[in-house]
């Protein structure tokens, strides 16, 4: 009996799974720290389609008791939820180039593989990004409790807080506010506008302008047309299978090649909201995590969900 070990095999310390490797874990380091833990960026092996995990929904409150009293209670029930996220696989490239095309530059073909690997780690964050994104706009724009209307040119800083109300005395659960960059601008030209006070060419604003002190995440991957406001565990977005990267040669094309490709998996959670199995499915694309019916509200309390989405509505003529 023969059993195959290392010394059989070509093994290859790949260039560019290492660049990715050391890419990767600068910009998850960067991410999470920036984000202020709202949107969480991980890695977990999770089996299966879906992540489901069952908890307990209880939400009392205490009440008045009478000392004098020797009336019967009633008693309660608690409940029971289950909470579920969803398996998105992703896939990057295939790339391929010539050797010769690298030759013909002085450069190693090795440099490729470099390359590649570093570009696949930023592509593969600005990817997370989207789902996270895509799936909580979708999310809690269906809680329409979870929703606001807002103009930044008439409502300036109340843009924010009308998304803050919602939280009431809990609105600095609130960690991160996520927009498009055209709408930052926009939210920081009003608060220079709306200066508080000048003197001597030196000019006072409440706080960061505009933000009300929280932090921003701009990216052009966000909606124009709307803003999120979202707390602490807000999304989880959990690279759940151990990424798969391959180089190769191609040998049937005129000039000596190789390619490079790359696929994974993530597992998309939002606080307070379950993946509908069966309207949504298993293995979902990035439209599908984007729709809002593919998503359900399973925690009691709206202060305890991912977030609020600010919806911004120019003025209808004549107001």
């Amino acid at each position: 009996m023969a059993t195959t070990v290392n010394s059989d095999l070509i093994i290859y310390d790949d260039l560019a799974q290492t660049a990715f490797l050391e890419r990767r874990q600068d910009n998850l380091d960067v991410f999470n720290q920036a984000s202020n833990g709202a949107i969480i960026l991980d890695n977990e092996l999770i089996e299966g389609d879906f992540r489901k995990r069952a908890f307990y929904q209880v939400g009392g409150s205490i009440e008045s008791r009478d000392v004098n009293s020797t009336d019967p209670v009633t008693g309660k029930k608690i409940g029971a939820g289950e909470s579920v996220s969803v398996k998105a696989p992703w896939k990057y490239g295939p790339y391929m180039t010539t050797e010769e095309a690298f030759k013909r530059r002085g450069r190693s073909v090795d440099e490729f593989s470099e390359v590649v690997g570093v570009d696949v780690a930023d592509a593969t964050l600005e990817g997370y990004i989207k789902y996270a994104l895509q799936g909580a706009v979708a999310a809690i724009g269906a809680n329409a409790d979870m929703v606001v209307t807002a103009d930044i040119a008439t409502d300036g800083k109340k843009t924010l807080t009308r998304g803050l109300r919602k939280y009431g005395d809990k609105f600095n659960r609130v960690a991160l506010f996520v927009m498009h960059s055209t709408t930052y601008f926009d939210i920081v030209d009003q608060a220079i506008d709306n200066k508080i006070y000048e003197e001597a060419g030196v000019v006072v604003y409440g706080g960061q302008p505009g933000t009300l002190g929280k932090p921003v995440l701009v990216t052009d991957t966000m909606d124009a047309d709307a803003i999120l406001g979202l707390v602490a565990g807000g999304v989880s977005v959990t690279e759940s299978q151990a990424p798969g990267f391959r180089s190769y040669d191609i040998n049937d094309q005129e000039n000596l090649a190789i390619g490079y490709r790359a696929e994974g998996t993530v597992n998309v959670e939002l606080l307070g909201y379950s993946w509908d199995t069966t309207a949504g499915g298993s293995n979902p694309d990035l439209t599908k995590i984007g729709t809002g019916a593919n998503w359900k509200k399973h925690f009691t309390s709206n202060k305890s969900t991912a977030g609020v989405l600010i919806k911004l509505e120019a003025p209808e003529s004549g107001e």
